[in-house]
């Protein structure tokens, strides 16, 4: 596995349309084999960093080359944030808590200020 970070500044009047463009193309990436995709942005208001998990460099660098992801990039939201070079990183040990990452829901809280209703927790039903 791989894991490619990417510092990016994204204006912030672009911010809520640049998250729903990562979560409008994570069909696509998925199907070109992407693992996981993460935007980490700093409590203190500093850069924003892209994270994603790749099987392999070469499924990574089979996505770089598909004309799927040039669609993606010539979008009007990519052409708006300013982006580092992809910095790619061999993930020789380490883990993940699979079950532990289920229960964890990086969707943001609803504009109510509630965070959304945790799916993995099953309702007693009434017999």
């Amino acid at each position: 596995m791989i894991l490619c970070l990417r510092t990016v500044e994204v204006p912030p009047e672009w911010r809520q349309r640049y998250l729903d463009w990562i979560a409008a193309g994570r069909e696509i990436r998925q199907q070109h084999g992407i693992l996981a995709e993460l935007v980490c942005e700093r409590s203190d208001g500093g850069p924003t960093v892209v994270i994603t998990a790749w099987p392999s460099h070469e499924v990574f660098d089979a996505w770089i080359a598909t004309p799927h992801r040039d669609a993606l990039t010539a979008s009007e939201v990519h052409q708006a944030v300013r982006y580092a070079p992809i910095i790619r990183y061999d993930v020789p040990g380490g883990y993940l808590n699979l079950p532990g990452l289920t229960l964890a829901d990086p969707a943001p809280p609803t504009t109510s200020g509630s965070i959304a209703p945790d799916k993995t927790t099953p309702k007693e039903e009434t017999p």
